[in-house]
Formats: structure tokens, sequence, C-alpha cells
């Protein structure tokens, strides 16, 4: 079976540099299989989570309903409509807010399955995918991503899990997230012979990951297959932006799970903050309106409405081809896919445990909804693509 999945790899001819008109992104209407995007960015919400752990654990504590409502309305009047979520953002509560602020609009909702060690077997999926439809409010989930391909189990395993939900009626479109070429390639052909597609791909990628050469032929492999790539932690968690501090680098996550030093940016950020003098625009719109230009999807956290205003600023213009150069010149490649083994499966298996203490607390506090939902679709049917 592998050596197959290496020779359909061999034989399709790269049309990442060569046919400009296969562009995912460059297009009028962005798509993630099914999904067309009016404009190409993503708001992430692993932040908009309600429990306890949250407000100990993330930076600033927990946000209000009204800041999540503000963020949600205005980055839908500005034609933004794709929000990213997952099972394991506060619980499923990061699901609920973004399912209530999103009712009855024309939004694409994503949220994720994670495949922790415990998890075994294809019931454990559907529960998943049962408990984020009810907790988004949609009838069918319109992009349901595979968290993680680190698993004792194999990535087609999961993937055969994800066609199952789809033939059922529970899911529009099949994800995956950090998965690197070899991967990507595999469940692929597991979803072809099930006659369905992988739609998008969720994998760090921004100034800080273009050279590394791994990133890079999971991004040839995607675009030739028809694959979008998604691309989180486009800003490093605040290392290019305006506001980015020393004082803050031993405490950024990014920097830790990717390995750049503190003198790595140097060099990145004066160029940057050189082209945003230039364009008059902010370093964060600049490196997510760079993402914008290779032809992915930024998907970008937001606490605030002035963070949702910001953000929204890299839309509607485009950095011009000297720019992009000087910047591509000027990037990293500290990819996440190229980090020990030990540590993705570390970092997976934690956030699963971080998942199931939210929901014991939700428990304790009479607040959590455990049982799996019927199959049956949810009143009024949410939101829809």
């Amino acid at each position: 079976f592998g050596s197959s999945v290496y020779r359909v790899h061999s034989r399709t001819a790269l049309v990442w540099d060569t046919d400009p008109s296969s562009s995912l992104v460059g297009m009028a209407n962005p798509r993630m299989g099914s999904i067309s995007l009016q404009q190409p960015l993503g708001i992430g919400t692993l932040q908009w989570g309600t429990t306890w752990i949250d407000e100990k654990m993330v930076k600033g504590g927990r946000i209000s309903d009204a800041t999540v409502h503000s963020i949600v309305g205005e980055c839908l009047r500005a034609g933004v409509t794709f929000f990213d979520s997952a099972e394991g953002y506060g619980g499923g509560t990061s699901e609920e807010r973004l399912g209530r602020a999103a009712l009855g609009c024309q939004a694409a909702l994503a949220t994720k399955f994670l495949p922790t060690f415990w998890r075994c077997w294809r019931g454990a999926f559907q529960s998943a995918v049962l408990r984020s439809r009810a907790g988004l409010q949609v009838a069918k989930i319109p992009l349901y991503f595979i968290h993680t391909p680190v698993h004792w189990l194999p990535v087609e395993f999961w993937i055969e899990a994800a066609c199952d939900a789809k033939d059922e009626g529970l899911i529009e479109n099949i994800g995956v997230s950090n998965f690197d070429a070899d991967q990507v390639i595999r469940a692929h052909v597991v979803a072809s012979r099930r006659g369905h597609a992988i739609a998008a791909n969720q994998v760090m990628f921004g100034l800080l990951n273009y050279k590394n050469v791994r990133l890079q032929e999971t991004l040839r492999v995607c675009h030739e297959l028809g694959i979008a790539i998604v691309a989180f932690s486009p800003i490093g968690q605040g290392l290019l932006t305006d506001r980015f501090s020393s004082d803050g680098f031993s405490s950024n996550r990014v920097a830790k799970m990717t390995g750049v030093r503190l003198n790595d940016l140097e060099r990145l950020r004066g160029e940057m903050h050189a082209v945003a003098k230039e364009t008059g625009k902010s370093m964060a719109q600049i490196a997510l309106n760079w993402v914008i230009c290779h032809d992915c999807i930024p998907l970008i956290g937001c606490r605030s409405l002035q963070q949702a205003q910001d953000t929204l600023g890299a839309l509607g213009w485009r950095l011009n081809d000297e720019h992009i150069r000087r910047l591509d010149e000027v990037a990293l490649g500290h990819s996440t896919l190229t980090g020990k083994r030990w540590k993705r499966v570390f970092f997976a298996n934690v956030f699963g445990l971080v998942m199931v203490c939210c929901r014991f607390l939700r428990w304790l506090s009479g607040s959590s909804r455990f049982s799996a939902p019927s199959s049956g679709p949810v009143p009024n049917g949410g939101p829809q693509t």
C-alpha cells in the first residue's frame, strides 16, 4: 500500500508554480472542498473557552459573550465567514460560544477531533462529531478536521471514520491538521477510495516557517491534490507584530514549539517593519497578507474587537511582487512538522487531558452535556454553508 501511495505522488505533475489558474486562494472565492469563502481569512477560537481552566491558562483570562458576538458580527460584515474551533478548546465551550454567536448566519464553521491515545475505536469519532454538532448548533458540520496524525493507530483508520461520518450526513467536508506530505497522500488515497476528498490541511505556516523543506513539500502536495492550506499561527503568537517585546519571548508558545530563537527574528522583523512603513499597514497585516499572497488561508485568533478590526485590515489589498520577494528572502524555516515526534505525542495527549478536565469541571458545576445528542437534525438547522 505504501509504495502505491508514493507512485501516485511521483506521477502527479506539480502545478504550484506553473499554473496560477489553479490557485485555491488567488481566485475571487477561495474554496475548501464544497465551502466557498468570500474572503481568504479564518478566525480561530482557541481562547474562547469559558471554563475555570481557561481563566487560569489563557493570558488575559476569559473573554465575555458580548466580545465574542462583537467579533463574529464585525467579521461577518466584512465577508469573513470562516470560524475554526475544536472539541478540545475549553472542553467544548468554545464550540458552544461560536454556535451561539453564529446561529442563523451563513458561516463556515469548522471544528476538530482530537485522537488521544485512549481513543481507539470509530465510535469515539462519531460521539465526538455528535457532541460538536450539538455545540455548534448545526445539522451538519461544514468542515471537520482530524486535529493531529500523531496516534498509535494509522491515519487511515481515522480517515475511514471521517468518511463514515460524511456518509451518514454528519459532516460536509473532511479536513486534516498537522499532516505532512506523506500523511496527506495517505489520507487522500483513503478518502478517494470512499468517493470523498480532503478539503483542507491546517498547518503552521507563515514567515517563521516558509523555508522549511518538509513544509514546502507538504504545500506542494496539497496544491496538486486541490487541498486548501489553512495557516495557523501566521503571526507567531505575536512574534511578528508591532507590539512584540523580548520580555515575553521566553513564554511564547510558538517559539517553544518551533525552536525559533530571539536572534533569528531580528532580520525578519526589520524587513517586515520596513514593508509595513512603506505600505501604511501594521506588521500583523503584512504577515497575514503575505500568507494570502502564497495561496493559503491565514487563521488567526481574536480576543477583542480591536484585534478583529486590525486583522480585517489585511484584506482588500495585496503586497506587490517586490515586497513579497523581500519577505520571502528573510523568512525562516522553523516548522512543527520537523519537530521531535515525542513532543507532538506529549502535546496532543496533554491537550486531551485538559479537554477531559474541562468537561469534568463543567459536569461538577451542573452545566455539562455529556450524553451524545441524537443523530437527528438540530432544531432550525443552524448556520449552513
